[in-house]
């Protein structure tokens, strides 16, 4: 172990490669940020440049850098230190993309898992939905649609489906989203989209599994349509 860096280089290309890469995993060298010189490199570690060189090709090649031409070499490693960074990271059409692969398979686990306590609940979150007024804030329906997605993923009875899908309502919260909320959410899409809301419950109220998935994936589609020509 080095004595000047408390660290596990031990002299070669290959300890060095992994000294760095753990450097970067742990955030002491941040995403986009540059790296020292190879000349300063080769002094802090005691070795040539010729080792920091094939070290970094390794460290290349696990795509954990990268080299600009008269620039130098920069992190390419992003560690998510927490929700809100993601949040801001994620794009809305990412964000449709996670909940294509998630909420079809949380419709099915409704209709197979759902107690009466919790189409109760689902039915509370529809009525809301519903009796919105037609000219409410598109932040108003914002809030009782993500309600009705937290009542679905609730009837799934699957808590880690309920936290994934608590997660996703905070994601669906930042400013990328809320930029196009004005545009996307008039009165006569908010009724289409209820009329989807309304078919996915009654799928799953009549246990029709199948129906319920692809009454969520038909609602998904929409709402990946609607972003999608907003962005234009």
């Amino acid at each position: 172990m080095s004595e000047a860096t408390g660290n596990t280089y031990s002299g070669d290309a290959g300890s060095l490669s992994a000294e760095l890469r753990r450097k970067i995993l742990n955030g002491e060298f941040r995403h986009d940020e540059r790296l020292p010189a190879e000349r300063s490199l080769a002094q802090q570690f005691g070795c040539s440049r010729g080792t920091v060189r094939a070290a970094m090709e390794k460290l290349q090649q696990l795509n954990l850098i990268q080299r600009r031409i008269g620039a130098g070499t920069f992190v390419n490693h992003r560690a998510f230190a927490d929700e809100s960074e993601i949040a801001n990271i994620t794009s809305p059409l990412e964000l449709i993309d996670v909940r294509m692969g998630l909420e079809p398979q949380i419709a099915r686990l409704a209709v197979i898992n759902a107690t009466a306590i919790h189409l109760g609940k689902l039915e509370q979150s529809l009525d809301l939905l519903e009796n919105l007024q037609n000219d409410c804030s598109p932040e108003a329906f914002t809030a009782a649609d993500q309600a009705f997605h937290l009542a679905l993923a609730e009837c799934t009875d699957n808590a880690l489906m309920f936290w994934l899908c608590q997660h996703i309502n905070d994601v669906r919260s930042h400013r990328q989203w809320s930029a196009m909320k004005d545009q996307i959410l008039t009165a006569s899409q908010i009724e289409k989209y209820n009329l989807q809301h309304r078919s996915i419950y009654e799928a799953v109220v009549s246990r029709d599994a199948d129906s319920a998935q692809r009454h969520c994936i038909n609602h998904l589609d929409k709402a990946r349509d609607d972003l999608i020509g907003a962005s234009r």
